[in-house]
């Protein structure tokens, strides 16, 4: 019987370390809990230890609007909705498409910034994607970042592709050198990136976006108060370029 009670301790020891590590903050009417996933770069990212990209300044910027300080909180992507409907945040701004699905789970402001599905591909072999609609008849390894708009844009429009996951969008330049993946899909900012100057060679960005779609915040349902203020300030930044200001910033319309 002992080698079972200390069996049942230590898994009880190991559920209680692992809720620990997940950060907690009370709700508070002085504090904006953000939910995030930082690693999507330009939009929402760490680096040194802070938080940073569009979203991260959004963040910011809507806080002081609201006349409170923001605190990041740090999800799992597929975490973020369910800990806005626990409570355990109060919006989320971690690079996130509306779409009907998500919003059968929270509401969302209105858009802040309109993008699309773009391909990440070996430098080789890009005029081989010119056409980006070639996924969709093509055999090729296509890696997507799992969980993600997408992800299930591959699954639903390339029956003849072959699927591979990655855990986070990083992992797509080291996947396409070594042959894991022939080509790598996500939102356009991220691919943007991934593509910089200042990224690792032999990669190249096919320039024709795939479709196009919205990125909003996501407000548990019934929290009208701060899908209010959102869309205000929003509709502020909008008309007096603060907005445009930002983006521009961080997501450069040229390339």
């Amino acid at each position: 019987m002992v080698p079972f009670f200390r069996s049942l301790a230590l898994v009880t020891a190991l559920l209680l370390a692992s809720c620990a590590n997940q950060q907690q903050v009370p709700a508070s009417p002085d504090i904006l809990r953000v939910g995030v996933t930082p690693n999507s770069p330009p939009i929402i990212f760490k680096s040194g230890g802070q938080y940073q990209g569009l979203d991260a300044d959004l963040a910011r910027s809507l806080a002081a609007e609201m006349g409170r300080t923001p605190q990041f909180i740090e999800r799992k992507w597929d975490r973020l909705l369910p800990s806005l409907q626990a409570g355990e945040i109060d919006i989320v701004m971690s690079n996130m498409t509306i779409t009907p699905e998500r919003r059968s789970y929270a509401q969302f402001t209105s858009p802040y910034l309109e993008v699309g599905q773009m391909i990440l591909v070996r430098a080789g072999e890009i005029l081989f994607y010119q056409d980006p609609r070639v996924l969709a008849f093509v055999d090729k390894r296509i890696g997507v970042e799992e969980g993600t708009v997408s992800d299930t844009f591959v699954q639903r429009y390339c029956p003849k592709a072959t699927r591979v996951g990655l855990k986070d969008p990083s992992q797509a330049i080291d996947a396409l050198a070594s042959g894991k993946i022939d080509a790598f899909v996500h939102d356009a900012p991220v691919i943007w990136q991934l593509s910089g100057p200042a990224a690792v060679k032999g990669v190249a960005m096919v320039p024709t976006p795939i479709g196009a779609e919205s990125l909003g915040w996501a407000v548990r349902r019934g929290d009208t108060a701060t899908l209010n203020k959102a869309n205000a300030a929003l509709k502020k930044w909008k008309q007096n370029g603060q907005l445009a200001k930002m983006v521009n910033r961080w997501v450069p319309t040229r390339r």
